[in-house]
C-alpha cells in the first residue's frame, strides 16, 4: 500500500490555512494512506488540547484522525537516530540540537514504510537530508560562529535513513491545484492568482519556501 508520512510542521501549515479538507480529495486521488507517528499526534493534539494556544487547531486535526484521513502509527524507538542527528553539528565543542523527536520519528516511519514522500515544512530536516553542507553554513550564519561538521555522524545518519523523498506542503498543494482540487473550495479566480495566494498563505504560516521559488511555481503553473 502506498503511503505518505506527515510531520507536525506540514499539518500546522495546512490547518492554519484551512486546507486540511483538501486532503480528503487528495487522498482519494493518491490511492494510499496518510500517516503520522505517535509523537506528531502528541504535538498536534495531546499537548495543545491541555492549553489555550492552538487548542482549536488541535480539535480540527483530531477530527481528521477520527474520520480516518490520518492514521496514527504506534511509537517507534528513535533515540539512537535522534542522538546521531543531534551530534552532526557542533560549536565550541558542544553539539547543536537541530531536530526534535517528532521530526525524527516521522522520518523513521517514512523509511520503515518505504513511503512515497515525507511531507515536512521545517527547513532543517529537509536540508539535513538534501544538502547538509548548506545547513552547516546557515547554522554558522545564524549563530555567528564557526560550525564543525561530524561527517562520521552524518554518514551514520544517512545509513540509518537511506534516501527519503521530502516535499513541503507547498508541493503537495501544488499537486492538488493541478488536479483541480483547490478550486472546489475557493471558487473561480485566475489560476495564477489562486496558486500565488495558496503558496503565500503556506509560506506566511510556516512553510520554508523562498519568494523566488514561489514566483517560479506561479510562472510554471500559469503556462499549463
Amino acid at each position: 500500500m502506498k503511503s505518505i508520512v506527515f510531520d507536525t510542521s506540514s499539518i500546522i501549515s495546512l490547518v492554519t490555512n484551512d486546507l486540511l479538507h483538501v486532503l480528503n480529495d487528495l487522498k482519494k486521488y493518491f490511492g494510499g494512506e496518510f500517516y503520522i507517528p505517535n509523537s506528531v499526534k502528541y504535538e498536534l493534539i495531546d499537548k495543545p488540547l491541555s492549553s489555550k494556544k492552538f487548542k482549536l487547531e488541535a480539535m480540527m486535526v483530531s477530527k481528521f484522525i477520527d474520520s480516518g484521513i490520518f492514521t496514527v502509527n504506534k511509537e517507534l524507538d528513535v533515540e539512537n537516530l535522534l542522538l546521531t542527528a543531534n551530534s552532526i553539528y557542533s560549536a565550541h565543542g558542544k553539539n547543536i540540537h537541530i531536530l526534535d523527536k517528532a521530526e525524527i520519528e516521522a522520518l523513521a516511519l517514512a523509511v520503515k514504510m518505504n513511503s512515497s514522500v515525507y511531507v515536512v515544512d521545517e527547513r532543517t530536516m529537509r536540508l539535513l537530508v538534501e544538502d547538509y553542507a548548506k545547513l552547516g553554513r546557515l547554522l554558522a550564519k545564524k549563530l555567528n560562529t564557526r560550525i564543525t561538521v561530524n561527517k562520521r555522524m552524518f554518514k551514520e545518519f544517512m545509513e540509518q535513513t537511506g534516501k527519503v523523498n521530502i516535499i513541503r506542503s507547498t508541493e503537495l498543494m501544488t499537486v492538488a491545484f493541478e488536479k483541480g482540487l483547490i478550486k472546489n473550495y475557493v471558487g473561480e479566480y485566475k489560476k495564477e492568482d489562486v496558486i500565488d495566494a495558496l503558496l503565500w498563505g503556506l509560506k506566511l504560516r510556516g512553510c520554508a519556501i523562498s519568494t523566488e521559488e514561489i514566483n517560479d511555481i506561479v510562472k510554471m503553473e500559469s503556462r499549463l
